[in-house]
């Protein structure tokens, strides 16, 4: 009998990586969830008991990257799936030209790009182990379309896409696929912060009122995350999949 999938989540405790995180519990695997304060994993734990194991992750801190990693496949027995979902998103995204400086630059990019690298750099052993596995990594809409205000993020992100493509390349011959999906307008909760960040320097946001099918909801992601680290996604790999309601349409 196969054992249950071993799925690691970074930053999957909190809305979009929860509904990623529930997605695979709902398929009986075991998720461990990486997160700056493990605490907030409380809830999952108490629904999901010891299906849900929480670490603390510290994105900006490459030995840290590693460490998780290696001890969420030591609690786990291995790992098939990695999911890079933790980011700087929202309000703390937000920065005109005029107002960028060194330490918002590196506050993204050590999150949102040397973090994720260093995660997948420290997972791939282990998949190895496994006989393969999938690779997911979060980019969004920004990566194609940036919203006015946050270039730097939007850069990160087309550097997740980016790197997505190449780790695909580099992996294959190991039975390693590794895909990107792209978010538009998720409600979490941040939309609103978003906007109001937005509002009081003076910007509006560029995609309101021009979604299609209208705003998402987390578990639209956490659907397609599920979906793709499965046998039937088992030909996809090397590219961003868009979950964006049509925006880019």
């Amino acid at each position: 009998m196969a054992h249950p999938r071993r799925i690691i989540v970074t930053g999957g405790a909190t809305n979009i990586g929860r509904a990623i995180t529930e997605a695979f519990l709902a398929e009986g695997a075991t998720v461990v969830v990486g997160q700056p304060d493990p605490a907030v994993a409380t809830p999952l734990i108490e629904k999901y008991g010891n299906r849900v194991i929480a670490l603390p992750l510290d994105l900006q801190d490459a030995g840290l990257c590693r460490a998780f990693i290696d001890q969420a496949a030591a609690r786990l027995g291995g790992a098939d799936v990695l999911v890079n979902n933790a980011a700087v998103t929202g309000p703390g995204a937000i920065r005109p030209l005029a107002e960028i400086d060194e330490a918002h630059v590196d506050l993204i990019f050590d999150v949102n790009v040397r973090g994720l690298l260093f995660c997948c750099q420290a997972v791939v052993p282990h998949l190895r182990k496994s006989g393969g596995g999938v690779i997911v990594s979060i980019s969004s809409i920004n990566a194609f379309r940036p919203q006015r205000g946050a270039m730097i993020y939007a850069a990160s992100k087309a550097a997740v896409s980016s790197l997505t493509q190449s780790l695909a390349k580099e992996l294959a011959v190991d039975n390693i696929r590794v895909v990107a999906v792209a978010p538009g307008a998720i409600c979490t909760g941040r939309n609103e912060q978003l906007a109001e960040e937005l509002s009081a320097r003076g910007m509006k946001s560029d995609v309101t009122g021009m979604i299609p099918l209208g705003e998402g909801v987390p578990d639209d992601i956490g659907s397609v995350v599920a979906f793709l680290s499965s046998p039937g996604a088992r030909y996809v790999t090397g590219t961003t999949w868009l979950v964006d309601g049509g925006l880019l349409a």
